[in-house]
């Protein structure tokens, strides 16, 4: 079985607030939200910087995060699962860390096209919010707007604040590589690269994957492991890489395990696309019980069964029938 299966919900590109021309700036790939009353599952984003900066403390009142890792002081990431809520705060879920932030902080997918839009017209120059609803309207379907929003981006932003030309350059690169702009997509991401912008490497490799250059993926891969080897998005990829890739010198379904296992634990096998990886590569290691396993608790992650339910459970067929899983390049 191949098919293209996107891994933009882990391609977080992070936020990145800076001195704008009217305020900060972030980028944020997020899956759809459900439409139910519950925010259990669903996709938030920002409506400024850093929503943990008045919330980082957990409250007494509320049920511990599901986590025996410490909570940081800081939420790097611009979009979250929503993974529980209590009364007007939601528990989110980052790099392994537990955090409740308020809902007034955050808006919804579903609604943030029209947050960041009614934010746009009472100022033009915030680029923080067309870098937002640029996100959002990628990952709503509409990649032309997308593109649009991340040039407006860019224009607003001094090319002298290489710094935070990194963040639209990274984000428009991933957009254009998914619409099969790729030799646009690639200029973006080199030269986000060469500006050290560490998500670029994995967006850069990701463009690689979509393009059938494998061996090029798995160098951005291994050069982001360098940098952050405890990377969850890096451990990730590099996972999914090896445990599917249809090249096979490049799979290698030891490794594969041995990465997704290490994400999952960091995780607290509470992400299912990190858990979707795992499974992949316990099939390919021809553990196909466990991939079984794997795929199962991943299909209990509300927001993951949501956004990728129908291809995930053709995968889990696939291991019943003891089949590894194979993806392909984006035609």
């Amino acid at each position: 079985m191949t098919e293209h299966v996107s891994r933009r919900a882990v391609l977080v590109v992070g936020l990145s607030a800076v001195t704008r021309l009217g305020g900060p700036v972030v980028g944020a790939p997020v899956p759809k939200a459900g439409d139910n009353k519950s925010w259990v599952g669903k996709t938030v984003l920002p409506k400024k910087p850093d929503p943990s900066a008045e919330f980082k403390d957990r409250s007494a009142t509320l049920p511990p995060a599901k986590t025996d890792r410490p909570v940081v002081t800081r939420l790097e990431g611009a979009s979250w699962e929503v993974k529980s809520e209590q009364g007007t705060r939601v528990e989110v879920v980052e790099a392994g860390n537990a955090f409740w932030v308020e809902k007034g902080e955050l808006v919804l997918l579903s609604e943030a096209i029209d947050f960041y839009t009614k934010a746009i017209k009472a100022d033009e120059l915030d680029a923080y919010m067309y870098n937002l609803r640029g996100w959002a309207a990628y990952l709503l379907g509409k990649p032309t707007d997308a593109i649009k929003d991340f040039d407006k981006f860019l224009e607003l932003v001094p090319a002298a604040a290489t710094g935070h030309r990194v963040v639209g350059l990274s984000n428009r690169g991933l957009v254009l590589a998914e619409t099969g702009k790729f030799d646009a997509a690639v200029r973006d991401l080199d030269e986000a690269v060469k500006l050290n912008h560490p998500p670029a490497l994995l967006n850069r490799g990701w463009v690689c994957e979509l393009k059938g250059d494998y061996r090029k993926a798995e160098a951005d891969y291994a050069a982001a492991l360098k940098n952050h080897p405890r990377d969850p998005l890096a451990l990730n990829n590099m996972a999914w890489l090896k445990a599917t890739c249809p090249d096979a010198a490049v799979r290698d379904g030891k490794e594969a395990v041995k990465l997704a296992q290490q994400v999952c634990e960091r995780t607290d096998n509470r992400e299912g696309m990190f858990l979707d990886t795992l499974a992949a590569a316990h099939a390919e290691a021809g553990d196909f019980a466990a991939a079984v396993k794997a795929q199962e608790r991943a299909l209990e992650d509300t927001g993951y069964a949501r956004k990728e339910g129908e291809g995930a459970q053709k995968r889990l067929q696939l291991y019943k029938d003891k089949k590894p899983y194979r993806s392909e390049p984006r035609k």
